[in-house]
This record gives C-alpha cells, structure tokens and sequence, in this order.
C-alpha cells in the first residue's frame, strides 16, 4: 500500500532528507530547490502546496529501501492509505508538543497518579472497549491523557477530544473521530467509520475530555454507545474523562455499560479510575521538586498543604508565588488570593473577567439572576493573566481551567445574591442552583464557590437560606449544608444546626440527616435532645441512615453521650436492636453492658447482626468478643450460627480455626455451607488445611445434599483434593462454574491450578464442561478477543431477532422442534417454563447440544432465589436467562451479579405493575441486559396491549425489548412495527406440522428488517 504523508513539516522533510542519506545541499539539488529553503523547511517554516507536491512525488519515486527507513524513522506521522490509526497519531504527536510549549506546563513536573499508566495498560490488554477516567475538577484528569497519548504512543494510537470544543447541537462523535484522521465522514459517517476502524492496524484510543455534565454525559455517551454498537472492531477504543461529582452513571447506554472496563477481580459494574488528591508525601515531592527560590512545602500554612494536593491550586499558588500563599482554608480563599495576587483589587480586568464568565457559563444562571453581558469572549490578554485566560485558535479568549471561570462566575452569583437579599427570589436562585448541581459537576462547582464567597461576605444570608420555609428540602439545603461542611463554612450556627434538625421529620429528609449528621457540632446543639433524635432518624428512616449514625457515633460522642444514647435505646424495638448490635463494637465498655440483653433477644436478626459486629474487622477483638462468637457458633438458631460462620475470615487465625471445625460439622447443611463459603474467600493456609481434614474425614460431607456439593468440590478441585473421590454431578457444575469464571475474568487461578482444572475437564463426562475447557484453551487471536456475552446481547438492540419458544411437555417433541428452528435460521432458543416442569433443567443441556450454534434461553419463573436461578440455568447450558418474577432490587441484584460472574445476560419480565420510568431506570442501574413483555395466552392472543407496553418500554430504554404475544406470520401490523428488537413465538412454530417451514417463514419476516431502527 502506498505511503502518504496528510501534511509535510520540517520533521517529515529531514526524515526524507535522511532517509536518502543526502546533506541538505545534496537534497536541495536532488529536489530543484535552493539550500536555504530546504534549511527553512526543516526549521519549521510552512511548505507551500508546490513544495508539499514536490516532495510526495519524490517519496512515491523513492526506491522500496528509502522508504522503509523513511517509515521507521516516523512511525507515528506516515499513514497507510485509507488508514485511521497513523493518521490519528500524527495530529496527536504535533497535538502533544504545542502542549508541551505551554507555559503552565512548566510550572510543575507531572506526576501520573499511582497505578494509572499500568491500569490503562491493563484496559489495553483487555476486550473491553470503553475506559472510564473520573475525578474532581483540578485533580490532573486532563494531564493524565495527555500523559498516557505519549507514553503509550508505541503501543496505541490516541485521538485526543474536549467535549467544550464540540457544537452541541451538530455533535456527530463518529464523523468526528474520521476528521481527527483526515478521512471524509461520507453520507453515513457511522457506517465509514465502521468500514475504516475494521482495518485498523493496531488499537486507536478515542479520549472525550471534560464531561462535566449529565447532558453531556447523555449526549456523548449514546453517540459512544451507538458506535460500539455499529463497529465491532475492538481496536476501536473509548477513554471518557468525567468530572465528579456527582457520580458516575452511564446505565442509560447499555452497550456502553457492557462495554466499560472493569479490574480484574471486580464485583460489580463498570468502575471509572478515580484521579485522587495526592497525599501529603505526594505532594511535598512535586512542590519540593519544582522549587525554585520559593517557599518549602512544609513552610506552607497547613490549609494549603491540604488544598495543594489537587494539581490546579498548586499551579495556581505557584504561578502567584509568595502573595498567592493564603491562610485561607477553603478552595475560594486560595482562588481568590492568588487571583489577587495577580490582578489587584480594583483591576479593570476582574470585571471583564467576571463578563466572560458569564457568558461561556450562561446556562448554569439561575433564571431570576439572569442579567445581560456586553462584554465576554472578546476579553483582551494582558501581563498577568496567563495564568487565568489564554487566547483560543479563533481569537477568542477562554479561561485556563473551569474552576478558574467557576470562581469568576460564583463572585458574580453572590453579588447578584446580596443584591436580592433575603427575598423570595434569592431562596429560588439558591433552589434551582441546587437542581443544576445534581445533574453537573460544573454547577456543583459553582454552587460550592458561591457560597464560599457569601459565607466570607454575608453569612447572614445564607444563614436565613437555610432556615427558610421554602427551601427545598431534598436538594439545595443538604447541599448547602454539605458544601459547609466540606469548605468550612460558618453560617452553619448551632442555630441553624438545631432549625434543620427539626425539619427532619418530614418524609423525604433523608438527604438532609445525612448531611447534618456530618457536622461534628450537631450532637452539642442539640444537647439534651441529642439520643432521642438520633434514635428517631434511625426509627424513620432505617438502614438508609445507618452509616451516618454510625460515623457520627464513631467521630463525635464521647462516652457520656453513648451512655445516654444506650439508656434511651429502646431494644424491644427491632431497628434499634439491630443497629446496636450490628455496631456492638462501637460500645466497647460502655455498651456491653447491654450486651446480654442483645444476645438474649428475640428475634434472630438482632443475634445475627451481633454476628457481623464482631467479626466486622473493624475493631481488635477482645476477650468479650470472643466470648460472644462462642454463644452465637451454638445459638440454637441455624441462621445465626450462619452469620457466625461467615465471620471467620476475619477472625485471628487460631480462633476461626477452632470455630471452623465446629461449624463445618453443624447439624444444618446451610451453616456448613457458609463456614466453607468463608474459607473459599479468606484462602487462609491454617483455615484451608483445617477445612480440608473435616471434609475428607468427616462421612457425612460424602453424602451432601446437590446444593451443597458445588461449593464443596468446588473446594477440593482448588486445592488439588479430589483424588480418589467419587466425581458427582456437584464436581462437574463445581468445574463448570471455575472454568466460566477464568472466561469471563471474575476469578483468577493460577496457572498450576489453570492447567490442572483443564486435565480434569477434559476427561468429564459432562459435554458442557469439555465444552467450557475447550473454549479456555483455545488461543485469542489478537485481533478478535472474545466479546463480552453481555456485550453482544445488548447490541440486540434494533437488530431484529427471532426467538421461538418451546412451551411443550415432551423433551423428544422439544429437541425436533429445537433442530427445525435452528436450522431455520432462528436467533434464539427459549427452553419455556413448561418443559423445566416436566423434563428438568437437563433439558437447557439437551437443547443446547441438540443446536450448539443457536443462543440457548432459559425461562425461569421465581420471585424470589435470584442468584440460586442464575447459577443453575448457566450451569445447565443456558446462554441467556429471563427472569419472571423477581422486582426487588435485592433479587435482580443477586441475579445481575451471578449473571456477570458466569457470562450470561439476564432479561427480566416487566410486570405491568412497574410498568414506570423510575423502575426500568432502577433496574438499568442494577445492571440487567434486556426486559421482555409476556403475554399469558390463556387472556387472548396476538394482544395489542402488549405492542403498547413494549413501545412503552422501549421508549423508556436502550435495552433490548423483547415481545411475546401467541403471534404468527399473518401478524404483519405486529413483524413490521419498530416497537421490539426480539420478536418471541411459540405455536406458530412448535405447533406447526411442517416446523422447519413454519420457522423460516418467520425468520424471513422477522430478518427482512424493512426498517432498520438504531435507536
């Protein structure tokens, strides 16, 4: 393939000039032109079209040895025709060295934060397509992709993206990323994009900068969202910068979701590197290392110190030098004295600056503080500023950073604020700044500056805000009082302390006892009235308050406060008991005096959250503690002594090892069962070898019940134990479920352990777990690793799918059936819930080997066991499993987390009871991969309340919606609506006399596609 230079500079042409092995005199003859401008090009001066043609010319004519060490010598500026990647990496490579040449880069020497570069580096190496970057404004989240574009310039091409330089209303993220390489966007961008990143030599890493919003975040992510789900290149990267807080949630775009990159070992869904401050060793080492002349970091006032740990206000102290050093200890303060520091008070420029402000942030303005600007962008650039504003590509001029523009528009807010004074509209500016927060970290900053700086000026007023009848509850006073508390403020007065409190007794404050049980102060304004109203918050609003009560008696009572408080608990109530006892540990002395009185107690909760206190790992166990594990290991109780049991691991070892025993030959299988559960986490050599003797001694372990087996063996295959023991069906779905966790990353076994489990496997009778160890072993090709099952789901969205369901009562009838439709072309096999019933889950495997290439659904009707579901459709052969029942969080959780553990999308059934905006949004953030509408065909088929709801639902999320209802082929109103992704039938196919026909007519409608709806 020829090689292209886009555009020629004084690097390109020396490299040539190399290349050819000519001086410049020789060069300058070679090419016709004079010495001089040979010399000139190669200093930096622009080449002319006919120069620019010249020298192309003379690189196509180059012999093949010229132009390999002419390509060596600039991987990253030559590109392939028609590539993406090379030519991504140029515009980076000249991108970076502008940025290089700026002078706030030469203030500090940049520090990437511990583990950063080996995280991305991991991500990399993954399948995972989106990275997510997260941190507080000035925490160094841009400098970070800056550094990670260079420094893994060898192992990843970078394009390098500010959302605030994109139209938003024009925003087109894919034509966008072909611009950034110098190829057309084309009439579809989407589908030139999918074409070229196909043919990506290696990984592009596509970074959106300065998301600092949730409509950004909305907007930006279903672009990203829909490009991952229209190019399945997985050189095609994502890295999305998000400023916090608030925190973030992209459960909205479910591709993307899947998509995200999670460490190795993680629970739970996508987890963003979080940029932290510095610590103090930290940030002594880069202030001390770009000293020069002024003060040791440890000469700073300590407020500063503390503030200096976010990159940004180091940089701004340093470029302020001496006068910039505040004693200040709020973020406002250093601001505003290093802003002093170089413009003085009374400086023409602040207002200006105030203007542009204004102006570059017009929407974060609360309508009744609207005023209009006449002077803005146009902000001229004078000696002192170019620590505060520099001049953009067009001319205009912009701020250097957001908190900088942050603190000039707060400066403004507040004096818009004074002006209204204690007036109806200053309480609804302060509301609807408060709303804006929510949703933007951009206009959390400003809220919490703004009040920084009345705090400083008029306390008062704020003061007055708090206390005010119509302040809203929910959000803006537990952010003011929040900002308070995290900026050190002072209007918060005993007075206005005791004026909220009061107002907690209201539904919906709950926000608002968090926030109030943060000020150290509260307790002591409250005096005498401290216990019972901390008692009450935890009688309204329950487990919601518990780790704020408990910070609070942590941090703040002494121990007279937490004698009254004991005195007024009331233990017959149940929340009260539970929390006491959950937190036992933080009565130590006092609270054991009560301690007899928890143990003693009625319900079983109160004994079991006695349980988890002690063995928390949050305190040193002492000598009552142990005495206490010893009551709860024999209460009489089998779930207390289950929560014993669980406690294990954070027990000293010679005490968990002397319970361990016990517990391991309960007279119930579910104690035993967690008291190895316990063991399989800690990995504890002492606890394993004293696990291992009872369950190889013990007779009764031999003759477990099915659901204890896989934990069991599951234990003796890790530990290499199995020997000579009988392999059960326990010992295949105990391989089975380690095997599918090595696949999907949520375990790690080492390799010894790896190889051995795979001898293993490879001589089981069971076909799924040969299956499974077949598909570890196989290589992964570089280009194509193996795609997220859950991924891949999602991206069922707008694709139209056909899934015919086996509601039959013969297994044989059932497997016939399954042939004919898969051969038919059908995308998805339902094993219905009337086969379970009748045949067991051994028919998922039967199915499943019967059609091996066709996606296996398990239906499986329970409220309740989510998890326990879960695992045994996977461990049967399901590749996907719909829920119908469960609607709790707790039980889609439990079942979303089985389902990431084991590679398998979950798809819950929408109940028309929770046919809302707020649940499917719930269970998005839960994690589930898809929602179906089921229609029960005894009430009528082919119902057009069914097409609704699915519209319904389908409007409501990116998901995959998929549609049941008795239909057939003559439904044409039904196969040509946009309104499903996953069109489910059952007796139109397995009822048909011909199924093979019947199943391709359907397939045939279904895949005809006249619409296609990416949306």
């Amino acid at each position: 393939m020829a090689l292209v230079v886009r555009t020629w500079t004084g690097r390109e042409t020396r490299a040539l000039r190399d290349a050819r092995r000519m001086s410049a005199k020789e060069f300058a003859a070679h090419l016709g032109f004079d010495e001089k401008a040979v010399l000139g090009w190669e200093k930096g001066v622009s080449l002319q079209p006919r120069t620019q043609q010249a020298l192309d010319v003379d690189l196509a004519r180059a012999p093949e040895d010229v132009r390999a060490r002419f390509e060596a010598s600039l991987p990253v500026t030559m590109v392939a025709a028609g590539t993406l990647g090379r030519g991504s990496a140029g515009r980076t490579e000249v991108l970076l060295e502008s940025l290089r040449q700026r002078e706030e880069f030469a203030l500090l020497p940049y520090v990437p934060p511990v583990g950063a570069v080996e995280r991305l580096e991991e991500f990399l190496a993954s399948s995972s397509r989106v990275y997510l970057l997260s941190g507080p404004a000035g925490s160094g989240k841009t400098a970070l992709t800056h550094h990670l574009a260079g420094g893994l310039a060898a192992k990843a091409d970078f394009q390098l993206f500010a959302v605030d330089a994109w139209d938003p209303a024009a925003l087109d993220v894919a034509r966008e990323i072909l611009r950034y390489g110098s190829l057309p966007g084309g009439d579809d961008a989407l589908l030139t994009l999918e074409a070229e990143s196909s043919s990506l030599a290696r990984t592009c890493v596509v970074v959106i900068d300065g998301i600092a919003t949730q409509e950004q975040l909305q907007r930006v992510g279903r672009q990203v969202d829909a490009i991952v789900r229209q190019t399945p290149s997985p050189r095609l990267r994502f890295l999305l910068v998000i400023r916090t807080p608030p925190t973030v949630d992209t459960s909205a775009h479910p591709v993307l979701t899947a998509a995200c990159f999670s460490p190795a070992g993680a629970r739970s869904g996508p987890q963003p590197f979080a940029c932290a401050p510095w610590t103090l060793v930290e940030a002594r080492s880069v202030w001390d290392s770009s000293r020069s002349g002024g003060p040791a970091f440890g000469e700073l006032p300590s407020s500063v110190q503390q503030l200096a740990r976010l990159p940004l206000y180091m940089q701004l102290v340093r470029a302020a030098g001496r006068a910039g050093v505040t004693t200040s200890g709020t973020a406002y303060g250093l601001i505003e004295e290093c802003v002093c520091a170089l413009l003085p008070a009374g400086h023409h420029l602040h207002e200006q600056l105030g203007d542009l402000a204004q102006q570059s942030m017009r929407e974060l303005i609360p309508s009744t503080l609207a005023t209009p600007v006449t002077r803005g962008h146009s902000t001229p650039l004078e000696p002192g500023t170019a620590a505060l504003v520099r001049a953009r590509a067009d001319g205009k001029v912009e701020f250097v950073h957001d908190v900088v523009g942050e603190f000039f528009l707060a400066r403004r807010l507040a004096e818009l604020l004074r002006e209204r004074g204690r007036s109806a509209s200053a309480i609804s500016a302060f509301n609807e700044l408060a709303v804006r927060a929510g949703g933007s970290a951009r206009a959390r900053g400003v809220f919490e500056l703004t009040l920084n700086c009345l705090d400083a000026d008029d306390p008062g007023l704020l003061a007055a805000a708090a206390v005010s009848p119509t302040i809203s509850l929910g959000t803006a006073l537990p952010l003011m009082l929040i900002a308070a508390f995290e900026g050190g403020c002072g209007f918060v007065s005993p007075e206005v302390l005791r004026a909220c409190a009061r107002r907690c007794e209201q539904d919906g404050a709950v926000d608002l006892v968090r926030a109030l049980l943060r000020f150290p102060a509260l307790y002591s304004a409250l005096a005498d009235d401290g216990p019972l109203w901390l008692l009450g918050v935890l009688r309204r609003f329950g487990v919601a308050v518990w780790e704020a009560v408990r910070e609070c008696v942590e941090n703040v009572l002494d121990a007279a406060s937490v004698r009254a408080l004991l005195a007024a608990a009331d233990l017959d109530s149940g929340e009260e008991a539970t929390f006491l006892a959950r937190h036992a540990y933080l009565f130590s002395g006092d609270g054991y005096a009560r301690l007899e009185a928890l143990l003693g107690h009625e319900s079983w909760r109160v004994r079991a959250a006695l349980a988890h206190s002690v063995g928390s790992g949050q305190s040193t166990l002492i000598a009552s503690d142990v005495l206490v594990l010893q009551r709860l290991v024999s209460d009489a109780d089998y779930k207390v002594r289950a929560a014993a049991a669980l406690t294990l691991r954070h027990l000293p070892t010679e005490i968990a090892c002397r319970h361990l025993r016990t517990l391991l030959c309960d007279e119930n299988w579910h104690v035993r069962d967690q008291a190895l559960h316990a063991v399989l986490v800690a990995d504890k050599n002492d606890l394993v070898s004293s696990a291992l003797e009872v369950l190889t001694t013990d007779a009764t372990w031999s003759t477990a019940p099915a659901h204890v087996q896989p934990n069991a063996q599951r234990f003796l295959l890790l530990h290499n134990a199995i020997g000579q023991r009988e392999v059960t069906r326990g010992t295949h779905r105990a391989l089975f479920g380690l095997l599918r966790e090595s696949r999907t990353g949520w375990t790690r076994l080492p390799a010894l352990v790896q190889e051995t489990l795979l001898r293993t496997a490879a001589g089981s009778a069971s076909w799924l777990v040969r299956r499974e160890a077949e598909a570890l072993a196989a290589p992964v090709e570089e280009a194509s690793p193996r795609e997220d099952s859950r991924e891949a789901f999602r991206r069922r969205r707008g694709r139209r799918s056909l899934q015919v369901a086996l509601d039959m009562q013969d297994i044989d009838d059932a497997l016939s059936v399954a042939r004919a439709a898969a051969e038919a072309g059908a995308d998805f096999l339902e094993v219905g819930d009337p086969l379970i019933k009748r045949a067991g889950l051994d028919a998922v495997e039967q199915i499943k080997r019967a059609a091996p290439e066709t996606l296996v659904v398990a239906e499986m009707m329970s409220a309740d066991w989510g998890r326990d579901q879960v695992e045994a459709a996977a461990e049967a052969g399901a590749d996907v499993i719909l829920l119908i029942g469960p609607s709790t969080v707790s039980s889609v959780s439990a079942a979303v987390e089985a389902g990431r553990r084991l590679g398998v999308p979950i798809v819950l059934d929408v109940p028309t009871t929770q046919l809302t905006q707020r649940w499917i949004a719930e269970m998005e953030r839960v994690g589930v991969d898809g929602f179906t509408v089921t229609t029960n065909i005894d009430l009528g088929i082919a119902s057009t309340a069914a097409l609704a709801r699915a519209r319904t639902i389908r409007s409501r999320t990116r998901l995959p919606v998929a549609l049941s209802g008795g239909f057939s082929t003559t439904d044409h109103a039904i196969i040509g609506s946009t309104d499903w992704d996953i069109l489910i039938v059952g007796r139109a196919v397995t009822d048909a006399v011909n199924p093979v026909t019947a199943a391709r007519r359907m397939a045939e409608l279904v895949h005809a596609n006249p619409e296609r709806h990416l949306r």
